[in-house]
């Protein structure tokens, strides 16, 4: 894994002890969503789910004394306050066993017994055994009470050997299977990491795991996959590539016409540039419009030789080409300015556009003095 994957674990893990680094000052508009630690924030509007529909569902992860637990959040006015409404206290990730990497998503259709607006949970366990008990799991969780309660599923994937995996992500291909996608360092020692999907028809069963990308060298990692469907339903994958042309990782996307078959493995995809050759650095996600409007956040923003661009932790890129062409560049809501490659400090941040298209939710990762926490606000999409 690379630096800022075991840093991000470890600031929450040393953030829970209180021995981390000093933050950095609050921006002005910001709002904590958890008093506590928390990482990996991901949020989705509920959309299939009766008169619950419009409320939003919000996760980070957290811990407290080597347990790892989810924590659930839920806004009714539009993202303006939230408050927990669930714990999810996985038996795979307590006393030390290691848990990250949560995501969300609502169901858009039923998948066998699971009517369509079931929530779904998924996340990363097992990584901090030790190597000669270590079977690194992707967990599902479903919820079909809007997030509330919270009910074990399946084992997605398995690491068949010592080696980690990580950063499960969840979609819907046309045929209705449900997709996962992670990064799999299991596959030594041919490739240090690649992006990994399987799939299945009632969210227990998963089946026919192949591999998304991979590359000929070894030190070359793909990982950190996104996926949405745009609204002309094709499917977009955003990710990280590291090393291909500097120790440190640059933002790659592909797309699918069904959500499962995304193109030969081998070819990296097509890296996102801005017209003046900016270009975004680690941990991407992103989210669309209704009309298609990709807009895609990371951890960092440089310029085309490298060096920190102006807008550099406090920038989302946009496009609405379906990634063709140069990318735009918009204020993030949640800045964290000067950031750099670092363990806590915008790490995976998340987004969520507005149902009228005019502005977007940001969830983003900071210090609050020695503990890395989850930040909110909204900002315009211009």
């Amino acid at each position: 894994m690379r630096f800022s994957r075991v840093g991000v674990v470890l600031v929450l893990l040393a953030g829970l002890l209180g021995v981390v680094p000093q933050a950095n000052a609050q921006a002005p508009r910001r709002q904590v969503i958890y008093d506590g630690a928390g990482t990996y924030p991901r949020v989705v509007r509920l959309e299939h789910s009766g008169a619950a529909n419009g409320r939003l569902i919000a996760s980070v992860g957290s811990g407290h004394n080597g347990d790892s637990i989810g924590i659930i959040l839920e806004s009714t006015d539009g993202g303006a306050t939230f408050r927990q409404i669930a714990t999810i206290a996985d038996p795979e990730g307590v006393r030390g066993h290691g848990m990250c990497c949560g995501t969300l998503f609502e169901l858009p259709r039923p998948l066998a017994a699971l009517p369509a607006g079931t929530l779904l949970w998924a996340t990363t366990t097992g990584w901090e055994v030790p190597e000669a008990d270590r079977q690194v799991k992707q967990r599902l969780w479903h919820s079909q009470d809007q997030g509330v309660t919270w009910t074990f599923l399946a084992d997605m994937g398995l690491s068949p050997n010592q080696y980690n995996a990580w950063e499960p992500e969840l979609s819907m291909a046309a045929d209705g299977q449900l997709v996962v996608h992670w990064a799999d360092e299991s596959d030594k020692p041919n490739h240090d990491q690649k992006i990994v999907q399987a799939r299945s028809g009632d969210g227990i069963t998963w089946t026919d795991k192949t591999d998304t990308v991979k590359n000929t060298d070894f030190f070359v990692r793909p990982g950190m996959p996104g996926v949405r469907q745009l609204p002309d339903g094709t499917y977009f994958m955003v990710y990280e590539v590291c090393n291909v042309d500097e120790p440190l990782c640059s933002i790659y996307f592909r797309t699918s016409a069904d959500g499962w078959d995304y193109g030969d493995p081998f070819d990296l995809g097509t890296g996102v540039r801005t017209a003046d050759g900016k270009y975004p650095r680690h941990t991407p996600t992103i989210d669309v419009t209704s009309d298609g409007t990709i807009l895609l956040v990371s951890e960092m923003l440089v310029n085309a030789d490298g060096s920190h661009a102006p807008n550099n932790g406090a920038a989302i890129l946009v496009n609405g080409q379906r990634g063709a062409g140069p990318w735009g560049e918009i204020d993030a809501p949640v800045p964290t300015p000067g950031v750099n490659n670092e363990g806590c400090r915008n790490f995976s941040p998340s987004l969520l556009v507005s149902p009228d298209n005019t502005s977007v939710l940001e969830i983003a990762t900071d210090f609050d003095g020695d503990v890395c926490k989850a930040y909110y606000a909204s900002g315009p999409i211009t």
